[in-house]
């Protein structure tokens, strides 16, 4: 009976740990989402008039890195770094490149598609016009301290579903036209 309740007790402990870590780790966010991708961005958001401006226009090798290959070598050391994802920021990599170091340490590089670089607050390839490279430092423990820290841990402080940076509440609407987008991935309920 003791041995039973020295294991309900371990088990609430590991219980009540965890909701602390998980209420550090997934606490408020600094700075909020919005601003911190402006602040990646290096500059107010473009347009879509501006956008069809600009890309077309780009010139692969001067607007954005045009590389075929990760550069060897690599010069990340996955040793002191945390588990995640970091954009090669380097002279050779200029963010086109990205690093993961995996939980035992393993270091795999990645070569964003042309046009894109390494966003270090979303974890993906993003336009060249969202990122400025320079600011990705910064940003490395945003979302990357995050990781693997259980599935009820969010990974940005707003959903997607939740709004916009413009205030807007509304859930979107569904191909159904519908706000309540479960049906997208429950058909036939």
């Amino acid at each position: 009976m003791a041995k039973i309740v020295i294991q309900v007790a371990i088990v609430a402990v590991a219980a009540i740990f965890g909701v602390a870590k998980a209420g550090v780790v997934n606490g408020d966010q600094q700075p909020k989402l919005w601003d911190a991708l402006a602040k990646l961005r290096g500059k107010a958001a473009l347009t879509a008039e501006q956008i069809q401006a600009i890309y077309p226009n780009a010139v692969a090798g001067t607007d954005y890195p045009n590389l075929v290959v990760v550069p060897t070598p690599r010069t990340i050391q996955c040793d002191p770094m945390k588990p995640g994802f970091y954009a090669d920021s380097s002279a050779d990599g200029r963010c086109q490149v990205y690093d993961r170091c995996d939980i035992n340490g393993q270091l795999t590089s990645y070569l964003c598609p042309n046009a894109t670089l390494f966003n270090q607050i979303t974890l993906v390839c993003d336009w060249f016009f969202n990122v400025d490279c320079s600011q990705s430092g910064q940003f490395a423990d945003y979302s990357n301290r995050r990781l693997y820290q259980g599935k009820d841990v969010v990974l940005l402080d707003t959903p997607w579903w939740f709004g916009s940076p413009n205030g807007d509440q509304a859930a979107p609407k569904s191909l159904f036209g519908s706000n309540d987008v479960s049906e997208l991935f429950n058909p036939g309920n």
